[in-house]
């Protein structure tokens, strides 16, 4: 085959190069600068046609480096991004609150980029809220942190916690959700036209992590929040697509006991992510293209393929190993912003191994020192091309989180 187009690409030179010899022949007989004219004109057309016999027997110098950097990274994923043309769905439960809504953000982008196999079709990444105040919280975080970024009617599924089949309709078809322990609860009017039965009926709107001007109305101990927790999850078996579940500990959860016996009960892999008991912080007039705002230190504790088997093992005894790790390693008390939690979990989805459960702790060693380029006056700095990435720096943070599942 090399021979043969090699053979194509000499044989179209050759003709190229005598049809300008004849072109020149009869150039000849003019006069004056028409003369000089054509004859450049004819050195220039044998000069394109060089260039453009060379790149067809060289196709390979047409490759980017970002497009091979690219494949050499998905590589080394086992999540989503393993097999880019293979999209997951995802759902986001309790997207009006900040944690919610910047990690909807995140997955928002993700999807649009190839790579990430995050699927932008078919209401995905999917807004779970109770109602539309729950989704007007979403879009008022998106706006001004995704360059006016928003989520439509479509993408937005209003669900009632407190009720199984509800949940499991909601999200029918998809890959994997991500759900916290305990959600800060507010009792609202059901949206009209949604899943009421009387004008009159209300429902708990739940946000993921605290909203802004919100009072709790439910206390943390009460088990309503339990009880979420367990309707997620077995609307999650009764669907039989939810592949893996990604579950965020929230400042407000006492213990992961029972929600980790919950999880260990519905059988599906989990990746777990608690802080340590670390504040949170929230970062200033933050955007995706603040990037990774802290030296992150991530710690994954990966369960064998059969730990439920084990000898004497009931569910949800992990945790207390858990519990005893999280005392052990997790030394500093540093505030940990938001948005890089939320880039855990989306870099959890994209590259850690969706058939494993594990645990994974989220500290923080202070504030990240970006490297800065060295300014001269005769070069100027490159324009970052945004577009190109849901986070920026977040190959950082993707070298943290790829090395959990090694």
């Amino acid at each position: 085959q090399q021979q043969r187009r090699n053979h194509n690409a000499d044989g179209s030179l050759l003709a190229c190069s005598l049809f300008i010899i004849n072109q020149q022949s009869m150039v000849l007989s003019l006069k004056g600068y028409k003369n000089k004219l054509i004859m450049r004109f004819s050195t220039l057309f044998l000069l394109a046609t060089t260039v453009s016999s060379f790149s067809v027997l060289h196709p390979s110098s047409r490759l980017s480096s970002s497009s091979s950097s690219l494949l050499s990274s998905a590589q080394q994923d086992f999540g989503s991004s393993q097999k880019p043309y293979d999209k997951k769905k995802i759902a986001v439960f309790g997207a009006g609150g900040y944690w919610s809504a910047t990690l909807y953000g995140f997955l928002q982008r993700a999807s649009s980029i190839y790579g990430t196999g995050i699927s932008s079709v078919d209401s995905s990444p999917r807004a779970i809220c109770a109602t539309g105040v729950g989704s007007a919280s979403l879009n008022k975080v998106l706006s001004p942190n995704f360059k006016l970024a928003f989520c439509g009617e479509n993408s937005i599924r209003l669900t009632n916690l407190e009720s199984v089949e509800n949940i499991a309709a909601r999200i029918k078809g998809i890959d994997a959700v991500v759900i916290g322990t305990i959600y800060q609860l507010k009792k609202l009017p059901v949206t009209p036209n949604s899943y009421e039965k009387t004008p009159n009926d209300k429902v708990y709107e739940f946000y993921m992590d605290d909203r802004y001007m919100i009072d709790w109305t439910i206390d943390h101990s009460d088990d309503i929040h339990l009880k979420m927790f367990q309707n997620t999850i077995d609307a999650c078996v009764m669907t039989g697509t939810v592949k893996h579940v990604i579950v965020l500990e929230t400042p407000s959860t006492s213990t992961s006991k029972p929600f980790a016996e919950i999880l260990d009960q519905s059988k599906i892999p989990f990746t777990y992510i608690s802080t340590g008991g670390n504040p949170w912080e929230n970062t200033k007039l933050f955007t995706f293209e603040s990037g990774i705002q802290s030296d992150l230190a991530l710690q994954g504790f990966t369960f064998d393929e059969y730990y439920q088997s084990q000898s004497g093992y009931k569910a949800g005894d992990w945790s207390e190993s858990f519990g005893d790790e999280i005392k052990n390693n997790n030394k500093n008390n540093n505030g940990i912003p938001r948005e890089d939690l939320a880039a855990v979990a989306a870099q959890s989805i994209m590259s850690l191994d969706w058939t494993k459960s594990r645990c994974v702790l989220v500290s923080s060693n202070g504030a990240l020192v970006k490297k800065e380029e060295k300014s001269t006056k005769t070069r100027r700095k490159p324009a970052i091309r945004s577009d190109r990435h849901w986070l920026l720096h977040s190959e950082i943070l993707a070298e943290k989180v790829r090395a959990l599942d090694q």
